[in-house]
């Protein structure tokens, strides 16, 4: 099931958050005083879109690989998430070697962020997938075994739980700080702040919440829904929309609301695994979807079809995106030159992965049909050890 407006919406996502990784190597932000309004709003919205990916990344669970195991395919999807992981890794080291190679990372801490004892900018979202996609299957396993309403409870107890796992730490005078809290930070987000938000088990919170999404998604455009299931899809998603608003609106500072916006856009709220983040992406994904479904897949709109490319190619994006940015000398410019460096930047990223989905779709092309042939050899090469893996890891979900 191919639903277009999804597409849309996360592809629309992937490319504004390398935008966003864009302007802040393009220079222009320090310009800017840091509570400039304009600044703070549109970084605000751009803050929307890793929520968005993550969330529809649950939603693809759903929508994709959940079917194939319901048909059977236990094996063979175990097999291909697991590709999808080592191949995520694999990408995450290119982008460690792309901060070495820019002087950004010394080789001792590249070793380190490769086992995931420190934190890189902008890569951190592969580390996240690598895992994510990993555990996958036993996420949907505990969907079916569970149901949504125990996976929801869950997801709600771990943001309870926010003021007691910001004081998981490592003591400072501990020899292992200064590898283990990087770790802590990224598994669960406690102790010092040493990679970026969210950690892996906030954002699983979101994965869950994308599987809801997908489900009803699924439900309300399917023509042999019936009118009960529909009803319910729509009162579920209702729910997610209210609740994750009366959240946001909870935090909300009443008396500086300007500050709120800013906490959102700067990370500040982002990086704590703070709440009130977690409910602005949920509300924000909402309305995205809604509204992309309304467009794409209810009015048949064509235009913005052509960002398809970027969710064909997220890991690559995300991998050879944030490598050319990391490679980009650092220019000294005016206001104006640092935007157009911005956007020039950004160009490269989006002609970068259009070049590559192109690679990979063309036909008729001997570059093209070389380039696949290529890539064929590859992903047999890294999905050996995952086909190996695929049946004692479902031996363990009681898969046979």
């Amino acid at each position: 099931m191919r639903i277009i407006g999804l597409d849309i919406c996360r592809s629309a996502a992937i490319l504004a958050t390398m935008f966003s990784h864009a302007l802040a190597e393009g220079g222009a932000q320090p310009y800017y005083s840091f509570d400039h309004a304009g600044l703070i709003w549109l970084r605000f919205f751009l803050q929307m879109s890793p929520p968005i990916f993550i969330i529809l990344f649950g939603s693809v669970l759903e929508i994709v690989y959940r079917p194939r195991i319901e048909a059977g395919q236990k094996q063979q999807t175990i097999a291909r998430l697991l590709t999808r992981a080592a191949q995520c890794y694999l990408l995450y080291l290119v982008t460690l070697l792309a901060m070495l190679a820019a002087g950004l990372s010394s080789p001792g801490y590249t070793l380190r962020c490769a086992l995931f004892l420190g934190g890189s900018p902008y890569g951190d979202i592969l580390k996240f997938y690598t895992l994510a996609l990993a555990l996958a299957p036993a996420l949907i396993f505990l969907r079916d075994r569970l149901g949504f309403v125990a996976l929801g409870a869950v997801s709600v107890i771990i943001h309870l739980l926010h003021p007691l796992i910001t004081q998981l730490q490592v003591p400072e005078t501990s020899s292992a700080d200064v590898y283990l809290s990087p770790l802590i930070c990224f598994l669960i987000g406690g102790g010092e702040i040493v990679t970026g938000g969210p950690s892996f088990l906030h954002g699983m919170t979101f994965v869950i919440w994308g599987m809801m999404i997908g489900r009803a998604v699924i439900v309300l455009s399917r023509p042999s829904s019936s009118r009960q299931q529909i009803v319910q899809a729509a009162i579920g998603m209702a729910a997610l929309l209210l609740v994750s608003g009366a959240v946001l609106l909870s935090f909300w500072n009443y008396d500086a609301p300007l500050t709120t916006v800013r906490d959102l856009s700067n990370l500040t709220y982002r990086n704590i695994n703070h709440p009130i983040y977690f409910a602005f992406g949920l509300f924000g994904t909402l309305l995205a979807v809604f509204v992309c479904l309304v467009l794409y897949d209810g009015f048949r709109v064509k235009f913005g079809l052509s960002l398809g490319f970027a969710g064909k190619t997220s890991l690559f994006t995300f991998s050879f995106g944030n490598a050319l940015l990391y490679l980009a000398p650092a220019l000294t410019l005016s206001l104006t030159g640092s935007w157009i460096y911005t956007f020039a930047l950004f160009f490269l990223v989006c002609l970068q992965s259009y070049a590559f989905n192109w690679l990979q779709t063309a036909r008729g092309n001997w570059l093209a049909t070389r380039f696949q042939a290529l890539i064929v050899r590859i992903n047999s090469a890294v999905g050996w050890l995952p086909k190996q893996l695929a049946a004692p890891y479902g031996g363990l979900l009681g898969w046979r």
